[in-house]
């Protein structure tokens, strides 16, 4: 996939609508390629623009695009045959900033991924090394307020929950515990203890499950926990007051069934047992 193919699925995963963002953010930066080889001011590296790299190149970049927006009908790139909306509408420097934020989080993802699977010391050294965060270089973060610092620490804590989810699957060869489901799409990495119930723990990867999407909700609520043993325990909260036939088959049926281990980084008993404390069982 290239990465233009990549930047346009990075930007539908950040909309929950059609809004149509993503088809304007990568025509942007296909007209501002366009603008570069024409009119290159100094940025004749950046004409293949979905083949840099460099974030403070393209930081600088968007310093240059955002005060020729502001000359509109003045400026050196106001080319003919480039829809001057584009430029003077701020969708060639939107379209840059999203495009640098795309860089970073890929390359943190990538690197606490490869973090993951090449470590050779101890788990507790591991979860401590991939609880990190993006580290935004200080020019990318000139002229934020603090509502758009916000942001992106919310998007810096996706990346690392994003980051837990393919660890997870990955021990669990995508597939359910309980279940053996194999389908990705509906598992789910289930925190044991949960992000923001417990730092140092969010990215162990013995506080994770693999779990189907019904069973993950319910471990999530305390309904369903695992013994010291691993085997699957049903809450009293069910027992007691649902006795359907869906419920016998989801449930009931399964209470005392183990769980199939993973082969590296089972379940931490300490993990499981505080978990089992926040419910009736």
């Amino acid at each position: 996939m290239t990465t233009k193919e990549q930047f346009k699925l990075h930007l539908e995963s950040q909309s929950s609508s059609k809004t149509g963002k993503a088809a304007s953010y990568v025509r942007a930066l296909d007209l501002l390629s366009k603008i570069l080889t024409a009119v290159p001011k100094g940025f004749a590296d950046c004409v293949d623009i979905w083949n840099v790299r460099s974030v403070s190149r393209l930081q600088e970049l968007y310093e240059v695009a955002n005060a020729e927006k502001h000359l509109s009908a003045k400026s050196c790139w106001n080319l003919r045959g480039i829809p001057p909306s584009y430029l003077q509408n701020g969708y060639c420097t939107a379209a840059l900033r999203e495009f640098q934020n795309f860089l970073l989080e890929n390359t943190h993802f990538e690197k606490l991924m490869s973090t993951y699977k090449d470590h050779s010391g101890s788990v507790e050294d591991l979860a401590q090394t991939l609880n990190k965060e993006i580290t935004y270089p200080k020019a990318f973060l000139k002229g934020l307020d603090q509502e758009g610092r916000e942001a992106l620490r919310n998007r810096a804590t996706r990346v690392n929950q994003s980051v837990f989810r393919a660890m997870i699957l990955h021990i669990y060869g995508n597939t359910c515990c309980i279940t053996g489901l194999d389908i990705p799409d509906v598992n789910r990495a289930s925190h044991i203890l949960g992000w923001a119930e417990s730092e140092p723990t969010r990215m162990d990867p013995r506080n994770g499950l693999c779990l189907s999407a019904t069973y993950d909700a319910a471990f999530d609520r305390h309904l369903i926990s695992l013994d010291e043993d691993f085997r699957l325990l049903i809450s009293r909260d069910i027992k007691d007051y649902f006795s359907s036939a869906v419920v016998q088959t989801y449930f009931h049926d399964r209470h005392g069934q183990k769980i199939n281990m993973p082969k590296h980084f089972s379940p931490l008993r300490s993990y499981l047992q505080t978990h089992r404390a926040k419910g009736h069982f």
